[in-house]
């Protein structure tokens, strides 16, 4: 189509997690977000996926800049392993762009252009006039974009609710959607995390209120509670009840510490006078005078939890009459981590408590149907999120009175082409899954994660060879050793077939004059070959043919 404005999500559209989209048009494309996901639970050794920028690649002289809704992982996440090789200019309020500073100086990463925007703010970025507007969402310094283009104005929702009881200073920004909908917005991509949830997302002052009872019911005992590392707002709630309780809080979690130097910093949290203190002084209190803070990294709250637990904290043992408070819920894929943790501590003597103490970040579908009538957009593309949420958003925005052929059910990869007056995928473009290792900080090959899935599923075998230099004959026993694969007496005949195949194998070759590595890569093919009809395994099989002189 000509003179329309290209949006190509690269992630975001099928998982939570990896919110990255193209807004292209003419001779400027601009990124919104660059998030990584949470790693598959099948893949050892990965620490993340991040977006495949491909597309991208031949374009890098029109590519204007990254621009981030909020400071999240799965909106910033992928920056340090993507921003070497896209090298462009980053925008974002205050937090988030401290936040991706200290990730590039963790990676060792220098140069990178930044630059800080403050909420009602217009910056010009290619052809693209950006307006970030205030959203309230469970980190501070989130944003709405309000992306004017040539064709019109496009709304990216980021993550975001409607909490009317927060303070003035964190609540979305009504009065700006109002208007932005009054002006004409062409489009809206919108949070769909929530839309499967009836009515509105839960205050944080109703989490405080029931913070607050608990803390008066177990006055004598030890308070540890969860939370994601993330949640200023929460944080700020438990350092006001430890001073109204006279309790000193311990800050548990690298993660939660750097945020919360930052928002410090910035002004986002105050701290009562005398409150805090460092975690490995938490023996000099008496228990009801104590109230520890932990959690994880992004999508991982109970990840300090978990290493307490298991007597791997250096600070922190669990005590029998302790109360853990869980002011935080798991993440989808990690359930049965978070369940293996409730009954340890139920079995430990501990009580536990997580009823009514967390807040969602993700708007509910009330919120959703008041989102799409104060902005009335002309097109709808639910994001961020399964299948089965955007659907349950695309329903919501048909309630509205958005006709049903304007709303967009599109797929990572996919091409929309959109003018003021017409919206269709026009196609789609193949997108790689590109896994992070999580030692090395670094793009995985995928032959790499082929052996290692291989090895996780079925183990090694390594079969050792000598033979003498000048007769091309055997100088010692074939050895046959195994890690991971079929331990026991009841495989003993499984290695001894295993042994004469390769001894005939290699005498094959030794009657043809081939001693290399062609002999190796032959004994080793017929050796999976005969272990996959045997026991149905596929370990990776290692051949070692060593020349000796005798």
């Amino acid at each position: 189509m000509e003179n329309a404005i290209k949006i190509i999500p690269l992630g975001g559209f099928d998982k939570i997690g990896m919110n990255m989209t193209l807004i292209e048009y003419g001779d400027s494309i601009i990124a919104i977000d660059c998030g990584a996901s949470f790693p598959p639970n099948n893949l050892p050794g990965i620490a993340a996926s991040v977006p495949d920028i491909s597309y991208i690649r031949d374009k890098l002289d029109r590519f204007k800049g990254i621009i981030l809704t909020h400071g999240h992982e799965d909106h910033i996440g992928a920056i340090p392993y993507l921003i070497k090789e896209i090298k462009a200019p980053i925008y974002g309020t205050p937090l988030t762009i401290e936040l991706v500073e200290s990730r590039l100086r963790s990676f060792g990463i220098k140069g990178v252009k930044t630059k800080a925007i403050r909420f009602g703010n217009t910056i010009v970025v290619g052809c693209f006039k950006i307006e970030f507007v205030r959203a309230n969402h469970s980190i501070p310094d989130c944003a709405m974009l309000a992306i004017n283009t040539p064709c019109g104005m496009i709304v990216n929702t980021g993550d975001f609710k409607f909490d009317l009881s927060a303070p003035s200073c964190e609540r979305t920004d009504i009065d700006r959607l109002s208007y932005l909908g009054i002006k004409g917005v062409l489009a809206v991509l919108s949070d769909s995390t929530n839309a499967i949830r009836e009515g509105s997302s839960r205050s944080e002052q109703d989490v405080m209120a029931q913070l607050d009872r608990f803390l008066d019911v177990y006055k004598k005992n030890r308070l540890i509670i969860t939370s994601f590392a993330s949640n200023m707002f929460r944080i700020r709630q438990i350092l006001w009840l430890g001073k109204k309780y006279n309790r000193k809080v311990a800050l548990d979690g690298d993660l939660m510490l750097d945020i919360f130097s930052i928002s410090k910093k910035l002004g986002y949290i105050d701290v009562p006078e005398d409150i805090l203190v460092d975690v490995s002084q938490i023996d000099d209190y008496r228990d009801e005078e104590l109230i520890i803070l932990t959690t994880g990294k992004h999508g991982e709250s109970v990840q300090c939890m978990t290493g307490i637990v298991s007597e791997m904290h250096p600070h922190i043992s669990i005590k029998e009459k302790d109360v853990v408070l869980f002011s935080s819920v798991p993440i989808q894929g990690n359930e049965l981590e978070f369940n293996s943790l409730l009954n340890r501590l139920e079995e430990l003597g501990v009580t536990v408590e997580f009823e009514d103490i967390h807040a969602t970040g993700h708007a509910c579908a009330q919120e959703l149907k008041l989102l799409y009538s104060l902005l009335r957009p002309k097109y709808v593309i639910p994001a961020h999120g399964e299948y089965r949420y955007r659907r349950a958003a695309r329903n919501i925005a048909r309630y509205v009175g958005i006709n049903e052929q304007n709303i967009f059910m599109i797929k990572n990869g996919d091409i929309v082409e959109m003018t003021p007056d017409s919206c269709q995928v026009t196609g789609e473009i193949k997108l790689d899954e590109i896994l992070i290792d999580g030692n090395e900080k670094s793009k995985v090959d995928s032959e790499v994660l082929k052996c290692r899935r291989q090895m996780y599923e079925s183990g090694v075998v390594i079969i050792e060879m000598c033979i003498d230099k000048a007769t091309g004959r055997y100088a010692s026993d074939l050895k046959i050793t195994s890690r991971g694969f079929a331990e026991g007496e009841k495989y003993d005949a499984l290695y001894k077939k295993l042994e004469s195949l390769a001894l005939g194998e290699l005498s094959r070759f030794i009657n043809q004059g081939v001693i290399d590595e062609r002999a190796g890569r032959g004994i080793a093919a017929v050796a999976e070959k005969f272990i996959k009809n045997e026991i149905n395994k596929s370990p990776i099989v290692v051949v070692n043919l060593l020349e000796v002189m005798l």
